[in-house]
């Protein structure tokens, strides 16, 4: 309470606060009233106040600027905290401000580098390239003559960032003890991920070693690049790098070369991500196209490493043994290493989520996945449900992964309609279990999926699968046609027998009921209703006669 008072004094704060606080207010009235409404009418009802709320955030981040614009695409990926609708919305907010006005931006360049612009360049474009809420870039050329991007700073955003981070901390604080979102999520530990790499990003010197990192990683793999470094004009507020002369990803048509093969592009954009999560265990955590670049020559160049994220070698080993499992469509494997990645709450229904992984996996034929089953409305709606009704979250440290996965699929289902998942997965697995790119960095994922796979594989993952089916009820055991055969006739026989000796039974009653009105009929049905019936008694009872004895058990105690 006593930091929420100190706060209270600044307007960004206020404006921020209530904002937050006239949404749990309209959230609480919502769950009072709509238990008078009619559930369509609740529904209704609860989808315009989200999208409503959602609105609202998106205006108000967009001209407060700061981390408000950041912290909307953070939870635009948390399908577990938030309603379809707000995610919806907020996937589409952009880091895109007005820009700094030039002559404050020459001013810190100036102060960061010690030295004049027209000195340290022989060209400056005041125009920037890219106005970000953090920074801006701007095109141009040193004195050697080389065409470089400048990223700076914008000045102030220090403290706004600060007060963001105060303010969120303070919001956390409150939700997670008022609220009903902290008996399922670990809000303290979702503010830490994003206080950390929110804080990265104010480093530009932290940015260069990432970008250096990736490098460094990315040296032998062909078709991707990234800008090189000017190490003497860098700082924490200013970073210096080779001008990337290129489209972005979505937009490679408007390169007239035939260099550029969609289908290409997109498998080298997915196998960039798999090394990263797989085998690197660090990753460029912000691949929207704007920051993937495509050359003339059909390179993908990635750009701004301010937010990057890494995968712990448990984690690694982990979604090894998960695209493994997705290779060999193995439902089983799947749930439990998203059980492993801590994906599933401890009350998960696994039963009721290896179906519906199976359902996925009925996509998969002949090796082929179409991303179309799964990219429609429709299921996506259907697996956004099933997402709310299990108890499914998006662990900790995981929410850049995912978001930037979901990011990568979707990019290369647009460059390629065909994209093939399971393919594009095929020469990781094959790489791996070959031992062909065993490195120290990655010797403890190799050791467990050799360890695991090369004695599965094949029969004891066959068995899995099979089993699998027959517990899920997608394969029956289908008997030879002689024996259907003769099973069908001996149930057309009894079921014949069955029905004589219920209209035998039938007429004996009628009969007996029409002695009164006319006895000679009543007479004749009760007589023909006891043949048909006695007829059946007697066939059963001559059945069992004719039945050849079973042999006694084998005793051993006997001679």
């Amino acid at each position: 309470m006593r930091e929420i008072v100190r706060l209270m004094g600044n307007r960004r704060f206020r404006t921020i606060f209530f904002m937050f606080v006239g949404f749990s207010i309209q959230l609480w009235w919502l769950g009072k009233t709509k238990k008078f409404l009619h559930k369509d009418a609740a529904a209704r009802k609860a989808k315009a106040v989200y999208i409503d709320q959602a609105r609202k955030f998106t205006s108000t981040a967009e001209e407060l600027g700061g981390l408000m614009i950041k912290l909307g695409q953070f939870v635009s990926s948390r399908v577990d905290i938030l309603p379809k609708e707000y995610t919806d919305i907020l996937s589409g907010l952009q880091d895109a401000v007005p820009p700094v006005p030039a002559e404050s931006i020459k001013k810190r360049m100036e102060q960061e580098l010690s030295g004049r612009v027209t000195e340290l360049f022989s060209e400056f474009d005041v125009s920037p390239v890219a106005a970000a809420s953090l920074g801006q870039v701007h095109k141009a050329m040193l004195t050697n003559g080389e065409t470089a991007a400048v990223k700076i700073m914008r000045p102030g955003i220090e403290d706004i960032v600060a007060l963001d981070l105060a303010t969120l901390k303070v919001l956390t604080a409150l939700a997670g003890r008022f609220t009903k979102i902290g008996n399922f999520v670990d809000l303290r530990d979702v503010y830490d991920e994003f206080e950390e790499v929110a804080s990265d990003e104010l480093d530009y010197l932290t940015e260069a070693k990432n970008l250096q990192t990736f490098q460094a990683a990315f040296q032998d793999f062909p078709g991707v690049a990234t800008a090189a470094i000017n190490w003497e004009l860098t700082t924490s507020k200013v970073l210096v790098m080779e001008f990337i002369d290129g489209v972005k990803i979505k937009e490679v048509n408007k390169l007239e070369s035939s260099a550029v093969n969609k289908k290409k592009l997109a498998s080298i954009l997915f196998l960039a991500y798999l090394k990263q999560f797989l085998e690197d265990g660090f990753f460029h955590a912000d691949p929207h196209p704007g920051n993937l670049l495509v050359k003339r020559d059909g390179t993908l160049c990635f750009i701004d490493f301010g937010m990057v994220g890494t995968v712990s070698d448990h984690m690694r080993s982990n979604m090894v043994k998960l695209a493994m499992d997705i290779y060999l469509k193995d439902a089983g494997g799947i749930v439990d290493a998203l059980a492993q990645l801590g994906f599933l709450r401890k009350n998960a229904d696994r039963a009721a989520l290896k179906k519906s992984v199976n359902v996925v996996l009925a996509g998969f034929s002949e090796g082929q996945f179409n991303l179309e089953t799964i990219n429609n409305e429709a299921f996506l709606e259907g697996m956004r449900e099933f997402l709310y009704e299990q108890p499914f979250q998006i662990p900790s440290r995981m929410t850049f992964f995912g978001k930037a996965l979901m990011t990568v699929i979707s990019i290369c289902n647009g460059l390629d309609p065909d994209f093939d998942l399971v393919a594009s997965i095929r020469p990781f697995v094959e790489d791996v279990v070959g031992g062909e790119t065993v490195k120290p960095a990655k010797k403890t994922v190799v050791n467990q999926v050799k360890d695991t796979l090369l004695k599965i594989i094949p029969a004891s993952r066959k068995m899995a699968h099979l089993i699998d089916q027959f517990e899920s009820g997608d394969i029956r055991f289908q008997p030879s046609k002689a024996y259907e055969q003769k099973m069908l006739t001996q149930q057309y026989r009894e079921t014949n027998k069955m029905i004589l000796a219920i209209f035998g039974t039938g007429l004996f009653i009628a009969g007996s009921q029409m002695i009164q009105q006319s006895y000679d009929l009543g007479v004749i049905m009760m007589a023909f209703g006891s043949i048909l019936t006695l007829l059946q008694v007697i066939r059963k009872k001559e059945k069992k006669r004719r039945r050849p004895h079973a042999k006694p058990p084998f005793n051993p105690g006997r001679s």
